[in-house]
């Protein structure tokens, strides 16, 4: 099962503050889902997403797409 992480999680991996991570996952800058209103980050993906270099969902929509498989 893919592992979700939470925005305070996310962020530290991301070495953001969690307000400024929130701000740019509801400005869509960010892969995510939400769930019951919050934002949550499939580990793979926001890894996927850092490794490419932070595209935006322009230059590389795949990242972006909320259907998530099990890998």
């Amino acid at each position: 099962m893919p592992k979700l992480l939470t925005t305070r999680e996310a962020a530290e991996i991301l070495r953001l503050h969690p307000v400024t991570l929130r701000r740019k996952a509801a400005a869509g800058m960010v892969p995510c889902v939400r769930i019951s209103g919050r934002f949550r980050f499939y580990e793979s993906k926001l890894l996927e997403w850092l490794g490419a270099g932070c595209p935006s969902p322009q230059e590389q929509r795949s990242l972006f797409d909320h259907t998530h498989d099990n890998g």
